[in-house]
């Protein structure tokens, strides 16, 4: 019984420790999360704590400005809280009006190395000044070298 007891206080601790970001930006949980290096036995524990205290990549701010051109131009700020350095990539999906994808072959995944306890930015534009609105997706970058 206590067992159970404590198991679920840590679980309604860690619930009320996690915080939401801006909605256009997805973060997937691996690149959230934090792990003591890619061991099979740590990675669950890091993971654990890392939720726990925080540890992770947090969006900060998110800027909209339109170029003169009149291009959707998109600034998204963060800081990795880990002591570790942290690797994920994005994806940018331009929307029209009317919630279309507006095609453009510059929508690829891009990288991000973020040193740990560390500040990071990245800028993009949108293909053309039909694009009214965007989503941007994260990923755990496929080269994970140190």
């Amino acid at each position: 019984m206590k067992k159970t007891i404590v198991v679920l206080s840590l679980i309604i601790l860690a619930a009320g420790c996690y915080q939401q970001h801006d909605p256009a930006v997805k973060l997937q949980s691996q690149v959230r999360s934090d792990s003591l290096d890619n061991n099979i036995i740590t990675r669950p524990i890091g993971a654990v704590v890392s939720f726990l205290i925080g540890q992770n990549i947090k969006v900060n701010n998110i800027k909209e400005a339109r170029t003169p051109e009149g291009f959707l131009e998109v600034q998204v700020s963060g800081r990795n809280e880990s002591a570790f350095k942290k690797r994920f990539e994005y994806r940018t999906e331009w929307l029209d009006a009317n919630g279309m994808i507006v095609d453009s072959i510059m929508s690829k995944w891009m990288l991000v190395s973020v040193p740990g306890n560390s500040d990071f930015s990245f800028k993009v534009i949108a293909p053309n000044p039909r694009a009214a609105d965007y989503r941007i997706n994260t990923r755990v970058a496929k080269n994970m070298d140190k």
